[in-house]
């Protein structure tokens, strides 16, 4: 057989062959190897145009530009304590060990124009209190239902909702951007997960299904694929599904006599543990019912004390499994609709349909309440299976890790009240009162990565804090002067009396002296015949306040979300639409930019 021509089967002439031939002189094997396939890559089909090969010496843990817009799975998670951001990243995680390109963004980082080009869609999305979107979703979920929004026909979508079933609207953000996804003409990946305070087992089981479908969906396209490093990073063994056993060192009483009010400072042992935390950060405490509490629902239900109860492994007494596993000192939506499946009882039947009145009946309630005023016979298997897991508590962190290595610090009200009953809050009088001092108690350390000092410590910080909202602000101090930060602090802080409820009164005062505390103000609500707030002394600074924006300040608020924030924000918008001359709506975009650039943080219950 007549041997072919080489050259006849080049698509190139004679001249185009002797300039390939030039540029390829001198390139050794590696350089030719990684030439082809890039060639390759530039010739493929146009739909597949969107993907760009790795840039080398870049891996996919560390995305190039092109990479991020082309991605083939956009992840968007709005966080208010860092759950979201949890999930959102072991799902990238996941997804890129199964070779898949990831595209992870924060929704307070998103720029929403691009979501019309979305073509697969994953949102994890909180709900803060009572159906709010957190912080970092706002503009977001603003965005998705205002008229800018784009039709999303060729969008699939899937969304995991987080919440707490204690609340009246639990999920609210994610049900509503669901639901908007879908008006919007967007097809469901996968139906969306609703996860209560446990949620981890729900959101790894809908990562897993999630990847899954979108193997499935990808399998036929024949997309490039690409690996990344998978690098594990070190983690302490003690979490909330593994707590540590720590002892209290201490326990403060920070209120003088006279006082209406009963907090506490707990300093509180890690040696041991490894566990680290930064000043915004959590600690979850794992309390038991009282005594009290349990003999009055065993009265209520008649149940026998001593019967023997199952619990995972644990063989446990009736009354054992109340103090210690099971949720009964508050009363939640889900009980009620769960207890409402037995009795059929037309006023719950009512109340479960109007959310107000839902919000006002559980307000100040518990089970016992609920078990007297709808009477019905209870099994002991019908008791348990109505009420929730037992969840811990987290409180705000009062202390800083570089200044107590092995010790955090805790700002705590004990909560004692009267509403048909005499109630208390499970935690607070745990501490105070149940836990003897050479007992242990469960904690973890819950990160917040949404409430956190700036990163430049020459930046100047403006903290709003009343009552045991001064608890994280405490950690900010402390962490600045171990640090010695320069950067201004502005403190406004309110109670009911300067001289029995002035929290921390000497610590602050002995900063202000040394200069660390540029400016505190304090407001004592009960001391002057018209209330005075914390907002009411913003007022009185809202020139030099807004002069501090200006110059770059961070601006935190800590403490009640039903009133005192409420107050505090409407009194921000004022002081910047007086001080910079603009009107409300202006001032408003003021605050959301703010939010944005994360200058504007908060943490409020």
């Amino acid at each position: 057989m007549k041997q072919q021509d080489h050259t006849s089967i080049l698509p190139f002439n004679n001249d185009q062959k002797e300039l390939v031939d030039k540029l390829l002189q001198g390139f050794d094997d590696h350089q030719l190897t990684w030439l082809a396939g890039y060639l390759t890559g530039i010739t493929l089909p146009q739909t597949l145009k969107e993907f760009r090969l790795p840039t080398p010496g870049i891996t996919q843990s560390q995305p190039t530009t092109a990479q991020t817009e082309s991605a083939l799975l956009t992840i968007l998670y709005g966080s208010r304590t860092g759950n979201g951001a949890t999930i959102a990243k072991l799902l990238k995680e996941e997804a890129e060990n199964k070779g898949l390109r990831i595209n992870l963004q924060d929704m307070n980082e998103y720029a929403n124009n691009k979501l019309k080009d979305e073509k697969n869609l994953l949102v994890i999305v909180s709900t803060h209190g009572e159906g709010v979107p957190p912080i970092a979703a706002e503009e977001f979920y603003s965005f998705l239902f205002s008229k800018r929004a784009p039709k999303l026909n060729n969008t699939k979508f899937s969304v995991l909702a987080l919440g707490d079933r204690s609340y009246v609207h639990f999920c609210k953000t994610g049900k509503d951007i669901d639901q908007r996804l879908e008006d919007l003409g967007a097809t469901r990946l996968y139906n969306r997960i609703d996860c209560d305070v446990e949620f981890l087992p729900q959101a790894k089981e809908w990562i897993s299904v999630i990847l899954e479908q979108y193997d499935q969906q990808i399998s036929s396209e024949s997309l490039p694929q690409f690996k990344s490093n998978g690098i594990d990073k070190k983690k302490s063994v003690y979490t909330k599904q593994n707590p540590f056993k720590a002892k209290i060192l201490d326990r403060i009483k920070l209120n003088g006599r006279g006082s209406a009010k009963e907090t506490y400072h707990y300093e509180i042992s890690l040696e041991g543990s490894e566990l680290t935390y930064e000043p915004g950060d959590a600690i979850g405490i794992y309390a038991t019912n009282s005594n009290r509490l349990v003999t009055e629902l065993l009265d209520v239900v008649g149940s026998d004390p001593n019967e023997p109860i199952t619990i995972g492994e644990a063989n446990k007494s009736l009354k054992e499994a109340l103090i210690s596993n099971y949720e009964i000192s508050l009363l939640t939506p889900d009980v009620i609709a769960k207890y409402n499946i037995l009795i059929k009882n037309e006023t719950l039947s009512s109340m479960l349909n109007d959310s107000e009145k839902l919000k006002v009946y559980i307000y100040g309630r518990d089970v016992v309440d609920l078990l007297q005023e709808f009477p019905f016979k209870l099994s002991t298997s019908e008791l348990l299976g109505i009420l929730r897991k037992l969840q811990p508590r987290l409180y705000s962190i009062s202390s800083s890790n570089i200044a107590r290595p092995d010790e955090v610090h805790l700002t705590i009200s004990s909560v004692r009240y009267n509403n048909k009953r005499y109630k208390e809050g499970i935690c607070s009088t745990y501490l105070a009162d149940r836990i003897k001092d050479d007992e242990e108690i469960l904690v973890y350390v819950e990160k917040n990565p949404e409430f956190k000092l700036p990163s430049n410590s020459n930046a100047p910080v403006i903290m709003v804090g009343p009552g045991t909202g001064i608890a994280p602000f405490r950690a900010f101090l402390e962490e600045r002067n171990a640090a010695d930060a320069k950067g201004k602090n502005w403190l406004f802080f309110g109670d009911q009396h300067f001289t029995t409820d002035f929290l921390y009164q000497t610590e602050l005062q002995t900063y202000h002296k040394k200069g660390l505390l540029t400016r505190l103000n304090v407001a004592f609500s009960r001391d002057t015949t018209e209330k005075v707030y914390v907002q009411h002394k913003m007022k009185q600074h809202s020139s030099e306040i807004y002069k501090w924006l200006e110059e770059g300040a961070y601006f935190y608020v800590c403490g009640d979300m039903k009133h005192m924030w409420t107050d505090v924000n409407q009194t921000l918008l004022e002081i910047i639409s007086t001080e910079g001359g603009v009107d409300q709506e202006q001032a408003g975009e003021y605050i959301k930019n703010l939010k944005k650039t994360r200058r504007y943080m908060v943490d409020v219950y």
